[in-house]
């Protein structure tokens, strides 16, 4: 693990949890597997305040334990890659809310809050929560049924229980167990939900977002997308389909799907009816996806009209290259970006057929190959040149990218980007900490004055208690704070990419 992601890793939580879980994460990802005394001995803290900070990281998935060499006592341990899902939470809920709606939406923006929680008392508290907001009229039956929609397509699922088995170990092991969508009985939360108490109610399961199915629909997504920017609109939803057929007979993250019969996708295709261009020229559509698709679909067979496989691995290194490219550009230019790329696509090449086949002065190209090579983006490889007889060998250069290198190069920079980003903002908000408390309550005076109907001239008195250039800096605030939010989403999305891609063996 990298000193980068520590330093973002340390961010996060600090920004989410506060001082004390951010000291008891550091000390985690610095020495790894620990026991509370050891951890106690080097942060300093009382152990009272340790143990809270080590339930905090468990209750939300962030850390893991273990029993130690006797067996005794439990190891703890910091779980980075889950600490990074946290500034991942608004795609979360844009995408769930895109695909069910307001109301699962709710649902998965308390159960992200909560980490965990019975399905009874998350639907009562978000119900409770809405009941007087009549623009999005929620209601406990609504709910019932989108929390079994989201069960049973996978987007929540049942939390890991305790190993009951007898061992020899004294501490306790979480065991995942197989989702079974509950039947809720509608009398009993109704119930609940007017008295206010879940005492009748007996429900001991608990429930936790599956981050993995989110993580599905992103990959789709960018696929799907990938297809649209290059072919057209029915070629992407054609990905779409061959996406939704892989997933019914293959892994969701194999790195090539089991094969699929065309008759399949011409039927998948046939029962879309609102894509008639797509099922007229539907056997088109799929040759030019195969042939100038990026790779991302395979045919491997003539059988049944055709078989075609989604080539995941395939479809991550391609768009690792554009991330890659994107990336090159951003700090060294377009010029080296073009370098890069032609090295890429020579796979090994002299520095004289750069400068040939670059099309830039030579100067230019040397130094930007240079700065290449000193950025780890490129690398070079000695070879001796047969020689004639008598003649000494002469050594030439050959320059290569080793592309499993310059992705983690790409993933330090993307962690030295989003920690510089977390540290701006958090200096915004500490900088202007009391005027923007000071609006809060000032909006909140309002809000509750026009739901009680008072006049309007009383709520612009109110609302004038900020000054004009109270407010301007208030603007320049908020502005950065959504330019930086902005950068934080999209440097995850490069990020997601980059895992996407070592996900596979190299």
């Amino acid at each position: 693990m990298s000193h980068q992601l520590g330093r973002v890793v340390s961010e996060i939580l600090h920004r989410y949890f506060g001082e004390l879980v951010q000291q008891v994460g550091n000390d985690l990802f610095i020495y790894g597997s620990k026991p509370i005394s050891m951890i106690v001995k080097t942060t300093g803290l009382p152990r009272k305040q340790v143990i809270e900070s080590l339930r905090t990281l468990l209750k939300f998935d962030l850390a893991s334990f273990e029993p130690s060499v006797h067996e005794v006592v439990a190891d703890y341990k910091l779980l980075p890659d889950n600490v990074l899902l946290l500034i991942r939470y608004p795609r979360y809920l844009l995408q769930i809310k895109s695909k069910y709606g307001t109301e699962a939406e709710l649902l998965v923006e308390e159960l992200l809050q909560q980490a965990t929680s019975t399905a009874t008392g998350l639907l009562v508290t978000v119900a409770t929560k809405n009941k007087d907001d009549k623009e999005k009229n929620i209601t406990i039956l609504k709910l019932k049924d989108t929390f079994v929609s989201l069960a049973t397509a996978g987007y929540i699922q049942q939390a890991p229980v305790a190993d009951t088995k007898e061992g020899s170990s004294d501490v306790p092991s979480l065991v995942p167990v197989a989702t079974i969508v509950p039947d809720l009985d509608s009398r009993q939360l109704i119930h609940a939900m007017t008295t206010g108490s879940l005492a009748d109610i007996k429900d001991n399961i608990y429930w936790k977002v599956n981050y993995d199915r989110f993580h599905q629909d992103f990959r789709d997504d960018i696929m799907v997308k990938a297809m649209t920017r290059r072919i057209d609109d029915n070629a992407g939803e054609l990905m779409r389909l061959l996406l939704q057929q892989m997933y019914l007979s293959s892994a969701a993250w194999a790195a090539e799907s089991n094969p699929t019969p065309a008759l399949d996708i011409r039927e998948a295709v046939r029962r879309a009816a609102d894509k008639s261009l797509l099922s007229q020229h539907v056997d088109h559509y799929l040759k030019v996806l195969e042939e100038n698709g990026a790779g991302f679909v395979r045919r491997v067979g003539d059988a049944g009209g055709g078989q075609l496989v989604v080539c995941g691995r395939r479809a991550a290194g391609r768009l690792l290259e554009a991330v890659l490219d994107h990336v090159v550009t951003e700090r060294l230019g377009s010029n080296a970006a073009r370098i890069f790329r032609l090295i890429r696509t020579k796979k090994y090449i002299e520095e004289d057929d750069i400068q040939k086949h670059a099309m830039l002065p030579n100067k230019e190209c040397k130094e930007l190959t240079y700065k290449l090579l000193e950025e780890h983006f490129i690398s070079v490889q000695p070879m001796k040149k047969a020689a004639s007889s008598g003649a000494m060998a002469k050594a030439i250069y050959l320059y290569h990218i080793k592309t499993h290198d310059v992705a983690h190069t790409a993933q330090e920079l993307c962690y030295r980007a989003l920690h510089n980003c977390l540290r701006r903002g958090a200096h915004e908000r500490n900088a202007h900490a009391r005027l923007r408390d000071k609006q809060r309550r000032v909006r909140t005076i309002v809000h509750g004055m026009r739901m009680r109907g008072e006049p309007q001239q009383n709520i612009d008195d109110v609302e004038e208690t900020l000054t004009p250039p109270e407010l301007a800096v208030l603007k320049d605030v908020e502005k950065r704070l959504k330019q930086l939010s902005a950068a934080e989403l999209e440097l995850d999305r490069n990020l997601f990419i980059l895992n996407w891609y070592f996900m596979y063996p190299k």
